[in-house]
């Protein structure tokens, strides 16, 4: 009873409406033609059943009683009449502006039938023709005309973007406008690549923190143009809205993020320019967790505090340029043009211009000019700071050069008074040593004498003795006097004298004793070659004595290695020693001095038989002890 009263007033009111509008009029298939000149709108929640109750409050559209509120309970109701006057079918049209629902009814005789749905909660099947735009067909035949009535919730421009094309001009434009969309798209997406290939090149951070911007900027682009959800018609309703209020403020964040870092607020900024981007930084984020959690009353202050962001950035440009941060003039160019096209935009969102596509996509535009002059000036501020980094290191190599020149003459002059002083050591050092030489000497002359006059002979033996072990000594001090040496001596000059001298005084001559000599030092210090010497000498002396008695053909061998320190192996070719005695307590006196001298170098020694008797002391020694032949 109460369907069919209310099809009866809908029936009243269509035979006694008066129509404010005037019909849109399709003559030229070339042709788009906007609905909103030509509609009524009313705001109301109320179904398709239930319009009878707000039919008489329909008005003349008029942008300024739109209401801008992203509820999807703000609900507006719009009649429009369209008669058809070509061959061609036509469309009703309705650009990706963020309206959460459209449904598209033809109303004849008081009765509505759904034609059409579009916004972002449809689904692909539940719409006529999936586009980045919501595309309904009018069953209009030539010369007819039906009126229309659309529903939309949920505005953020303040207008009704309804057009309708006949069908060579969906065509037409849907060609054209998408290949304009499709480059500017690209260049956009060639400058991101672009900088995250100058990023992994040069690891410049700026160039990765401007591609992530352009990045999610591209994708707020296409979300704006609809192309999003062309690309990705699947998402769920709930996520499309998380997705629609989100992304933008990631990138708002991302855009202060690279500004903050390109401007180097934290050196180059004062107090308030800091404490600005704090504030930004909050808000952004406060709005992206809002829009996460899908509280889009609170998500949308993002779209106020957007153009006050653009505000500030500008400000800050302009303020550090004045400082004479020169960057700041490049920052500004390329941030003009975004900006100017956000306050254009503005003027479009609020209704003070109607709907045209190439305002619509004027941000799209400008991004692609935004993206070519940022790189232009991150490229340049690195240029920038490489002329002043190389400037720098001119003037620090400029002073290092004068620091050097003048350590250089001080060195000089240093050098000069220590080789006097060398000089004068060196020569104090040859008279030392030709005075202990002198005095060596003396002393074994005295032991001489004394022995002579001894009538014992293990006291003469003794004495001889004690006058070689000096004479040993002497030998290194000569040595040292007669060259320009006077801590080191050459090792194998004064052991192949040693121990030629020792071959004649106990009457070998060079044919009868074969003599050979390795050495893989050149130098060692006298601290090492005197003790070297003595033990040299003690055992020269025995083998002199008691190895070649019954030896044919007497062969001594002296090798000075270099095996983890220096190791000294004598070894001849007679019967060998007695080791069991070699090895018990007490002995010779030449054996004890073996021992001593063994220990005061920190050493240690061995005795074995092999093919005679091989002696081999292995010494610690250090870099500044030994000199290694080279080669």
């Amino acid at each position: 009873m109460k369907s069919l009263w209310l099809s009866s007033l809908l029936t009243l009111l269509w035979l006694s409406e008066t129509r404010a509008e005037t019909p849109v009029v399709v003559t030229d298939v070339k042709q788009v033609y906007a609905v909103a000149p030509h509609s009524d709108f009313v705001q109301s929640t109320a179904g398709i059943g239930d319009l009878a109750k707000v039919w008489p409050s329909f008005r003349p559209f008029d942008y300024h009683q739109i209401r801008l509120d992203v509820d999807t309970n703000n609900v507006y109701w719009f009649r429009f009449t369209v008669r058809n006057e070509t061959d061609q079918h036509v469309y009703a049209v309705v650009p990706t502006v963020g309206f959460a629902g459209i449904q598209l009814y033809e109303w004849e005789q008081g009765r509505a039938r759904l034609i059409g749905k579009g916004g972002s909660q449809y689904s692909l099947t539940e719409k006529y023709l999936f586009t980045n735009d919501d595309i309904m067909r009018l069953s209009l035949r030539k010369h007819e005309q039906r009126t229309y009535l659309m529903r939309m919730s949920r505005f953020t421009r303040k207008f009704f973007p309804v057009f309708i094309y006949p069908e060579y001009a969906l065509i037409q434009n849907s060609h054209k406008l998408n290949t304009v969309s499709g480059a500017l798209f690209g260049i956009i997406l060639a400058v991101v690549l672009y900088q995250l290939l100058t990023y992994f090149i040069t690891r410049e951070w700026d160039y990765l923190r401007l591609s992530a911007y352009l990045l999610f900027f591209c994708i707020q682009l296409t979300i704006y143009s609809g192309h999003f959800y062309e690309a990705f018609p699947m998402i769920p309703f709930e996520w499309n809205e998380r997705i629609y209020f989100g992304l933008p403020i990631v990138t708002a964040l991302l855009s202060n993020t690279f500004a903050y870092y390109f401007l180097r607020i934290r050196q180059q900024g004062d107090r308030y320019m800091k404490i600005g981007f704090r504030i930004f930084f909050a808000l952004f984020s406060l709005t992206f967790l809002a829009a996460c959690l899908g509280l889009s009353g609170i998500s949308t202050l993002y779209q106020n505090a957007a153009p006050l962001s653009a505000a500030f950035l500008l400000y800050a440009g302009i303020k550090l340029y004045s400082r004479g941060y020169k960057p700041a003039f490049l920052f500004l160019v390329a941030y003009t043009v975004p900006i100017i096209a956000i306050l254009f935009l503005s003027l479009y969102i609020y209704g003070f211009i109607t709907y045209a596509w190439s305002i619509h996509n004027l941000l799209l535009m400008s991004a692609g000019a935004h993206a070519i002059l940022f790189s232009v000036a991150v490229a340049n501020k690195l240029i920038s700071y490489r002329n002043q980094t190389e400037q720098l290191i001119k003037n620090q190599n400029f002073e290092l050069e004068q620091k050097v020149q003048a350590r250089t003459r001080e060195l000089a002059q240093d050098k000069a008074r220590i080789e006097q002083q060398s000089q004068q050591l060196r020569l104090v050092m040859k008279e030392l040593h030709h005075r202990v030489k002198n005095n060596l000497s003396i002393v074994s002359s005295l032991l001489h004498l004394q022995s002579s006059r001894l009538t014992d002979e293990q006291a003469v033996k003794a004495f001889q003795e004690g006058q070689q072990r000096i004479e040993v000594m002497s030998l290194i001090h000569q040595r040292l006097y007669k060259t320009d040496q006077i801590s080191s001596i050459d090792i194998g000059p004064y052991v192949q004298e040693l121990t030629t001298s020792l071959i004649h005084a106990y009457g070998f001559s060079d044919r009868q004793l074969s003599f050979r000599f390795h050495s893989d030092y050149e130098q060692i210090s006298i601290d090492l070659a005197i003790p070297i010497a003595l033990i040299l000498n003690e055992l020269l002396t025995n083998a002199f004595k008691y190895a070649y008695r019954l030896t044919d053909q007497p062969r001594l061998e002296i090798r000075l290695l270099n095996e983890d320190g220096m190791v000294l192996e004598v070894q001849d070719n007679g019967p060998g020693l007695d080791l069991e005695r070699w090895h018990s307590r007490g002995g010779s006196f030449g054996k004890r001095l073996i021992g001593g001298l063994t220990d005061q170098l920190g050493g240690q020694y061995t005795m074995e038989n092999r093919h005679g008797a091989l002696f081999r002391l292995h010494i610690p020694v250090d870099e500044t002890s030994a000199v290694l032949l080279q080669g």
